[in-house]
C-alpha cells in the first residue's frame, strides 16, 4: 500500500510513470526524497542525471497541479539556443523579404481584381448590345409577313444568340441569355404603360406622345382620342414652376450688399477736374501736350512706317534680336508679327546675317 501511495503521490508532482514507479518499487517515500541527493539517486538507484536533477527540483518544490508538465518540459526539452547577432539580422532580412513579397502579391492581386472587373465590364455591355439586337430582331420577326425575310431574320437571331450564349457563359450569369431577352422585350415596356383616365386603356409612351405638343409631356389615347397629362408629370411640373416648395418674393432684399452705382460723370465736372489738376501741378494744357507727345511711354504709339524708316536711317539695318523689343514698346505690334511688317515695308532678309535692310545685296 505504501509503495502504491508513493507512487500516485510522485506521478500528482509530475514526475513520469517510469521513474516514478522505480523510485516507488526501491521503498522510497516522499520524505525519504527530500533527504536524498543526487549523486545518490545517480548512483544507487541508476537515475540519469538529468532526471535525477528533476526529480530533486520537483521534489524540494511546492506542491503544483502543473508540476508534470514542468518536469517533461524541463526533462525534455532541449536547451534554449541563443541566437547571435547575424543570425538575428538574417531572419529581419528575411522577415523583409516576405513581408515586401506579399505587398507585391497583393499589389499584383488588386490589378488582377481591376483587370477582371474591366474585362467583365466589357463583356457586359457588349451582352447588353447584343440582347438590344435581339429584341428588335425578334419584333422584326413577328411584325414581318413575308417569308424569305423571316429566314434572313432567323439567321441573324442564330448568331446573335450564339454570340450572347458566349457573353453570357464568360459572366457566369444564372438563366440563359434568352430569359434577358424575354424580360427586355415582354415585361419592361408593360412596367412604363400608362392608363387613359378616360377609357382605361393601357399604351406605350413612345407611341402615344401628342404630336401637337411636342414641348409637354402629353399623351394621346388612340380609342377615345383624347389627350391627357400624366400625373407625375404634372407634379413635375408644379415643382418647376415654383408649386410650395420654392417662394420668391420680389420685394425682399438681396443677401449679398450691392455695391453702389458710380456717379455720371458730365462734361463739365470733367473740364472741373482737369482744371484743379493743372492748377496743382501749375502747368497749362499745351505744356502738357507737348509733354505727352514727346513720351515715348504714354505719347502714343509710333507708326510702324516710321519705325522701320527712323531704325534704318540709324543703323541701316534691322535686325529681331536687337530690335523686337523696341518695335513691340514704340508700335504696339504683337511680336509674332516682326517678320510680317518687315516683308510688309518691303524689306529684304538675308539669312546670314539675320538682318533686314532695303538692298538685298547689303550684307
Amino acid at each position: 500500500m505504501a509503495k502504491k501511495d508513493t507512487y500516485l503521490a510522485l506521478l500528482r508532482r509530475g514526475i513520469d510513470d517510469t521513474t516514478a514507479q522505480q523510485l516507488a518499487d526501491a521503498g522510497l517515500k516522499i520524505g525519504d526524497l527530500k533527504k536524498i541527493d543526487r549523486n545518490m539517486l545517480i548512483e544507487n538507484y541508476a537515475l540519469k542525471p538529468d532526471i535525477a536533477d528533476g526529480v530533486i527540483s520537483i521534489i524540494n518544490s511546492a506542491h503544483s497541479s502543473h508540476g508534470k508538465e514542468r518536469f517533461l518540459a524541463s526533462v525534455l526539452a532541449p536547451e534554449k539556443k541563443v541566437d547571435s547577432k547575424i543570425e538575428e539580422i538574417k531572419f529581419k532580412r528575411k522577415q523583409k523579404d516576405v513581408l515586401t513579397e506579399l505587398a507585391e502579391q497583393k499589389e499584383r492581386l488588386k490589378i488582377a481584381k481591376v483587370e477582371a472587373f474591366r474585362g467583365k465590364k466589357l463583356i457586359m455591355n457588349r451582352l447588353g448590345k447584343t440582347v438590344e439586337l435581339i429584341v428588335k430582331l425578334e419584333n422584326n420577326l413577328y411584325d414581318e409577313g413575308k417569308d424569305d425575310q423571316k429566314v434572313k431574320i432567323r439567321d441573324q437571331l442564330e448568331t446573335r444568340g450564339l454570340e450572347a450564349a458566349r457573353d453570357h457563359e464568360m459572366l457566369e450569369l444564372e438563366g440563359t441569355p434568352q430569359d434577358i431577352v424575354d424580360f427586355r422585350r415582354k415585361f419592361v415596356p408593360a412596367l412604363i404603360f400608362h392608363a387613359c383616365p378616360i377609357c382605361g386603356d393601357e399604351m406605350d409612351p413612345r407611341q402615344a406622345r401628342d404630336q401637337d405638343k411636342p414641348d409637354e409631356w402629353t399623351f394621346i389615347c388612340w380609342e377615345c382620342e383624347e389627350n391627357f397629362t400624366p400625373d407625375l408629370a404634372a407634379n413635375v411640373e408644379q415643382r418647376l414652376v415654383n408649386g410650395n416648395r420654392i417662394f420668391i418674393d420680389e420685394n425682399k432684399r438681396p443677401r449679398n450688399s450691392v455695391p453702389p452705382k458710380p456717379a455720371a460723370m458730365d462734361f463739365s465736372s470733367v473740364n472741373d477736374m482737369i482744371k484743379q489738376d493743372l492748377a496743382q501741378t501749375g502747368s497749362d494744357a499745351d505744356e502738357m501736350s507737348r509733354v505727352v507727345e514727346e513720351s515715348t511711354l504714354g505719347g502714343g504709339l509710333m507708326d510702324i512706317n516710321d519705325w522701320i524708316d527712323q531704325t534704318l536711317a540709324a543703323k541701316d539695318y534691322i535686325q529681331a534680336q536687337e530690335d523686337r523689343e523696341d518695335f513691340i514698346l514704340r508700335t504696339g505690334a504683337g511680336a509674332t508679327k516682326f517678320n510680317k511688317w518687315m516683308k510688309k515695308a518691303g524689306l529684304y532678309f538675308n539669312k546670314q546675317t539675320g538682318r533686314w535692310t532695303r538692298h538685298k545685296d547689303v550684307r
